[in-house]
This record gives C-alpha cells, structure tokens and sequence, in this order.
C-alpha cells in the first residue's frame, strides 16, 4: 500500500505543476533496452570462428586525438549519441584468432533520429582519415580505407594498422533498421575476413528486426 501511495503521490505533484511532462526514462534502464539485452544474451547462430557468449562491451584500444574518431569509437563502446535516445546496449563476442572479437552496438531511437544518427556517424567516418593515439610515442595508428561489402544501404570502412606494437585491423559497418542503429565490429591481430564481417552484420541486422521497437 505504501509503494501505490507514493506512485500516486508522485502523480499528484506532476499533475499539480501544471501537468508538465516527465524527463525521458534513462535510455539504459527501459523495457526497449531489456529486449536489447535479451537479444545480444541469448545465444546467436555465430559464424565459425566466433563465440555465441556475449561479454561486456568493447573496450577501445586506444584514445583517438580525433573528436570525429573518438565519436565511432564511442558508439562501438556503448555510448551512442543520446540525442532522441531510447535504448542502448552493447556487447563483444570473442574470436578464435589473438585479439579477434565482433563488437556489436545497438541503439535505438525516437521517431526518424536513427536515420540522422547513422549520417551523423558516416560523416564522422569521413572525417577519420587516421586515427592516432592522444599519448606521445604510443605508437597506435590505425588509417582509415575503404571496405567493400555486397550490402546497399551500409556505412563500412576498414581502419588498419598498429596497436600496443603489433598490426591490428577492424572492419566497421553501420546500419539502420527501423529506428535502431546498428554497429558491428570484426577485429582482429590477423586480418579480419570480409565475409565473416558481412555474415555477422546480416546476423544482428536479421534479429533486430525481429523486435517491437
């Protein structure tokens, strides 16, 4: 009795404030973001090659004296931007090779954002030509070249060269499906395989859309 007391309480006073509307739930904490979290935990048919476990999310390597790189690399780590956000989450699975994993990122939003959100990070792509270490003499350089993928309708890019000494190359496709971005990662020591980044975009695309959202 006392938890309904309270939420009428609560009802009360937004209504006596002149009916002003609530703040938006916290995107990480919604029903959408709990059917996210469902659907990255449940096992997926992964290609061979990766784990069907999903862990936490990407860490990144490095940080990119780049604003525009450091905006990729943030929404692969789970920080998607927030504006119209909804729900988020973001997780990596591990791969058979050193330092192979897919990372995949979800982020869901109101009415048409998705499709802005998925311009805004080309044109951060665009604009992140190399990506550098911030810490003097690290060392960690990955350039930015093109990847060519049979998908209409995707962002992609492949960023190779060296992290902590040794090569290192990640392949990065964006896409929207309804109003969710999505981001997938194949990344690697060895060269990431192109089919398996686009075996593993048509996977999480494919289940994305399997959802009310």
């Amino acid at each position: 009795m006392r938890n309904v007391g309270l939420a009428v309480g609560c009802c009360l006073i937004v209504l006596g404030c002149g009916g002003e509307p609530a703040a938006p739930a916290n995107p990480r904490s919604t029903p959408e973001t709990a059917r996210l979290q469902a659907l990255l935990g449940t096992r997926p048919e992964m290609p061979a090659g990766f784990s069907d476990r999903a862990r936490d999310h990407w860490q990144p390597p490095f940080t990119p004296s780049s604003g525009t790189c450091r905006k990729v690399f943030a929404f692969f780590s789970g920080r998607p931007p927030k504006e119209e956000l909804s729900a988020a989450s973001a997780v990596t699975y591990q791969g058979d090779g050193v330092g192979s994993m897919a990372v995949v990122s979800l982020a869901v939003y109101r009415g048409n954002e998705s499709a802005r959100q998925l311009d805004v990070l080309r044109g951060a792509l665009d604009r992140c030509p190399t990506a550098d270490d911030t810490t003097p003499g690290a060392g960690n350089r990955l350039t930015s070249a093109t990847l060519a993928v049979n998908e209409d309708g995707w962002v992609t890019r492949r960023l190779k060269g060296r992290v902590g000494g040794y090569p290192y190359e990640m392949h990065v496709v964006l896409a929207r499906q309804g109003r969710t971005l999505v981001g997938l990662m194949n990344a690697g020591v060895r060269a990431p395989d192109v089919k398996r980044t686009e075996e593993l975009g048509r996977l999480f695309v494919a289940k994305v859309g399997t959802l009310d959202l």
